[in-house]
This record gives C-alpha cells, sequence and structure tokens, in this order.
C-alpha cells in the first residue's frame, strides 16, 4: 500500500475541492453572497423560471433550507417569487434584470476562479476531466 496521500484520489478530490472551495467563497463574498446563492441563481439562468421546489432539487439543498437562500436574494432585488396561479401552495422562482446582470457577472468570476484553479490542464484534459467528474457525480445518490 503506497502511503503517501498524493497516492489517494479521493484525498485529491478532497484537497482540491477544499482550495475550489475557499476560492469561491472569497470570490462570492465580495457580493455578499454564499455557494448556495450562486446555485440557485445559475439554475434559474439555466432552467428559466421555476417553482422553488425544482430549484431545492437542482441545488441538492432540503427545499426548508432554501427558503432562506431565496429570502436573501429576493430582499436584494435579484429574484422575484410568486404564487404559482395553477397551484397555489407552489412559488414560482424568476430571475430579476439585476439578477441577470449579477449572473454574468459572476459567471465570469466563476470562469477566473476555474481558469486558476485548471491552469495546469491543457484544454482537452480539461474537458476529459470535466467529463469525468460529470459522470462521477451522476453515480450519486
Amino acid at each position: 500500500m503506497d502511503e503517501r496521500l498524493d497516492a489517494s484520489t479521493g484525498y485529491l478530490l478532497a484537497r482540491l475541492g477544499a482550495e475550489s472551495r475557499r476560492r469561491w467563497a472569497r470570490m462570492l463574498a465580495e457580493h455578499d453572497l454564499a455557494p448556495h446563492h450562486l446555485a440557485v441563481l445559475m439554475s434559474l439562468g439555466h432552467v428559466g423560471p421555476a417553482h422553488q421546489q425544482r430549484v431545492s432539487a437542482l441545488i441538492g439543498v432540503d427545499p426548508r433550507n432554501t427558503v432562506a437562500v431565496v429570502d436573501l436574494l429576493q430582499h436584494r432585488g435579484l429574484v422575484e417569487r410568486a404564487v404559482d396561479p395553477g397551484d397555489r401552495r407552489r412559488h414560482t422562482l424568476t430571475l430579476t434584470a439585476d439578477g441577470v446582470d449579477l449572473l454574468t457577472k459572476l459567471r465570469e468570476q466563476v470562469d477566473a476562479v476555474e481558469d486558476l484553479m485548471l491552469g495546469g490542464l491543457p484544454g482537452d484534459d480539461r474537458v476529459r476531466l470535466h467529463g469525468l467528474l460529470a459522470r462521477l457525480a451522476g453515480t450519486l445518490p
């Protein structure tokens, strides 16, 4: 058995994940946001208006915990929350114009952080790594 830490794929994933989280958190803190806020904005930017339950599923957060995340985004004018006329128990979330503008800026910053994290890999390797990570993520419960 190899006793070096870098011989463990799990260790390397954890180490790189921790560094990525630190960099993302630092970037998001400049906007007084946390990763879950970005996840909601990105999800709505990708799928368009969606029920709060769907957004919770997309970002992998318990719906009860999503409420506080959406509350902050709504308070800041980045997301609108409206009662679904077809089912008054549901709320539909929509990005506001300010939300779209901020998301555009955040995407640029996310790309910059990713470029720093993946700077040691040529383009083909980045694409391959992303594909492998996406496959692994798809196998998680």
